[in-house]
């Protein structure tokens, strides 16, 4: 099929209003079947499949008849009549194919698709698949929100946008039962492959999945990232709709809107926006959704902690408290507020990318030098084999920013330069890996973060940047966490978390490991599962140690922890030049001993590769 391009400023499908439908170049054709009479509509590219349908006279006639009491079902000509959602996109159909168009009876508990206003999506960002709408196994039998479209058809077809995981297509397509999220695993019969909901969609293009019960099931736990990530889009397109309205209502009322928020053909009169009046000249104050249990906790809490801060720092009253609170966010925003500072971090972050196995995101990294990519040795190490040779295949993907655009992926090499997950002499943890890409850094054109390698502070602002929870890429501003106060910061996250069982725990092993692991670079983070590898830079923006692990637990829907932590990078590459020396990759060596900020690395290693090696003090 042909890919169309716009004019810039010209609207399509996605945001147009009926009206403007009927005026656009219909240079295609859509052919629907119903009850054995075959109905030809010519439409433009870039519409979905219910807004082409609505355009004929015929159908309108039709859901006139049926649509107020039934549901919409449309099936496709391929796959065993495979049932789409209103909002397919047509561009996903094939030439010439043939819709079946059926009603079915409303069970009350199916929630039809919404069709909001989107961005122009093009044929190469969107894929299709197929999933069997009765699961396999009496605890996952029943897939379908509307039991009847189980009994009615035998798959459903699911559109998505590269680079989204797979849950969320299917939550967007609105018809699968929550089971599917709690206990779900896609298999396809061809390959016998199993796919998880949190994979992306890239590479499902055209098949077709059974679902079973997960082996490892996620249950109804949701990441806050994806949850943010979901608010975030939801308010983007509401903000996009805004744009497009305007204050004159259509002179036809029997315009039906293409964004409606049902399957049901039923035709509504859009609403004509209030005028703006001097009430409306600010911003509305508007709630958070789902915010009212965390502000309940947060109400709660309240009093006793400004009792605590009052005590701790000698406060005497509000008045101080408030002062206290605004010279500390001073300090918070001072270092990274700075144009030049954050332009700095910005330039360097092109340079980190996420690790991706078989397409699957498993951790962040950044590319060290030359060609050379660092990471945690966690991240990758189940996919190491005892020759130090990659058991599957790994990307690294940089420029991974938008959900719209893919990114750059480059193929890591088979062999694994240096790996090390072990203690060093006095107990300190090493956790690196260091990949080598079959680019070249410098054809990628992207900052060595070498080059801004420094020894930690003990105190002070530091910047995460990776890629947390499998997504795009962010950054972290936050503070070290001085050691002689981890003990009072953990104690303190104990007192005001002490009704959750599994946080006692995790305090316990975090005071315990504090002393032993004093090259830790603690600080809070909101960066947990999918960032490890992810590099640290302090107030200057240096390189001072790759985001690691911390002490996390679940507590309903959302991931909390007692504090996170980063292990500096000195010891990682001493290991690593000393690794390198013994295999005799002359490369990493040479590179090493031409840069002048390695020359506490060289002695140190120097001195192990002599048989000499004494503790590494790393602060």
């Amino acid at each position: 099929m042909q890919n169309y391009c716009k004019e810039e400023g010209e609207k399509s499908g996605w945001d147009m209003k009926p009206s403007q439908i009927k005026t656009e170049d219909r240079g295609h054709i859509l052919r629907f079947n119903y009850k054995s009479d075959k109905y030809e509509v010519s439409y433009n590219v870039h519409l979905t499949v219910h807004e082409i349908l609505q355009t004929n006279s015929t159908f309108k006639r039709i859901c006139e008849k049926w649509g107020k009491e039934k549901e919409l079902v449309i099936r496709r000509e391929k796959m065993s009549r495979a049932a789409i959602t209103p909002d397919f996109p047509s561009f996903l159909l094939d030439s010439n194919e043939l819709l079946d168009i059926m009603f079915m009876k409303s069970d009350g508990n199916s929630h039809p698709a919404k069709m909001k206003t989107r961005t122009d999506y093009s044929h190469d960002n969107l894929v299709s698949f197929y999933i069997r709408t009765k699961g396999d196994g009496d605890n996952i039998q029943k897939l379908m929100k509307n039991y009847e479209l189980g009994k009615r058809v035998d798959y459903v077809c699911v559109w998505a946008v590269k680079d989204e995981k797979v849950k969320v297509a299917l939550k967007r397509d609105r018809r699968f039962n929550s089971v599917i999220f709690k206990k779900g695993i896609l298999f396809e019969q061809e390959s016998e492959s199993k796919t998880d909901l949190s994979n992306l969609v890239n590479y499902l293009d055209g098949k077709c999945f059974r679902v079973r019960v997960s082996p490892h099931p996620p249950g109804s736990q949701e990441s806050s990232q994806e949850l943010n990530e979901e608010l975030n889009e939801e308010s983007s397109h509401k903000c996009e709709t805004q744009k497009n309205i305007k204050s004159e209502v259509p002179d036809t009322a029997q315009e039906t809107n293409p964004n409606g928020d049902s399957t049901k053909c039923k035709e509504k009169k859009p609403e004509t926006p209030m005028k703006e009046t001097k009430s409306t000249k600010h911003s509305d104050i508007r709630a958070i959704p789902n915010s009212e249990e965390i502000l309940n906790l947060l109400r709660a809490q309240h009093k006793e902690l400004i009792k605590i801060l009052k005590e701790r720092k000698n406060l005497k009253n509000n008045a101080e408290v408030e002062k206290f609170f605004r010279q500390e966010y001073d300090k918070s925003v001072q270092s990274f507020s700075e144009v030049k500072r954050v332009r700095k971090l910005l330039e360097m972050s092109n340079s980190v990318c996420q690790i991706r196995s078989d397409g699957s995101p498993i951790g962040s990294g950044f590319l060290l030098f030359g060609r050379f990519v660092l990471t945690n040795a966690h991240v990758v190490g189940d996919l190491v084999s005892n020759s130090a040779k990659l058991k599957k295949r790994l990307t690294a993907v940089f420029g991974f920013e938008d959900l719209n655009n893919a990114g750059n992926e480059e193929t890591v090499e088979e062999n694994v330069i240096a790996y090390l997950k072990s203690k060093d002499d006095i107990g300190n943890p090493l956790d690196f890996a260091l990949l080598e890409l079959s680019k070249d850094g410098s054809d990628l054109k992207l900052p060595e973060l070498l080059d801004y390698y420094s020894h930690p502070s003990t105190s002070g602002d530091i910047c995460i940047i990776g890629h947390p929870d499998g997504g795009i890429k962010r950054m972290d501003p936050c503070f070290i966490i001085p050691k002689q106060d981890i003990q009072q910061e953990a104690m303190a996250h104990l007192h005001h978390n002490s009704h959750v069982n599994m946080c006692h725990v995790l305090t316990q092993r975090c005071l315990q490991d504090n002393p032993l692991y004093h090259s830790y670079i603690p600080y809070h983070s909101c960066f947990f599962h999918g960032s490890s590898g992810s590099p640290v830079f302090d107030e200057s923006c240096s390189l001072i140690g790759v985001h690691t692990g911390g002490y996390a637990y679940e507590e309903g829907k959302r991931t909390r922890s007692v504090m996170e932590f980063a292990l500096p990078l000195f010891p990682a590459l001493v290991h690593i030049f000393t690794q390198c020396s013994e295999l005799k990759r002359d490369d990493v060596v040479q590179y090493f001993e031409q840069k002048s900020n390695m020359r506490d690395v060289l002695q140190e290693a120097k001195k192990q590769l002599q048989g000499n090696p004494e503790p590494m003090i790393t602060d």
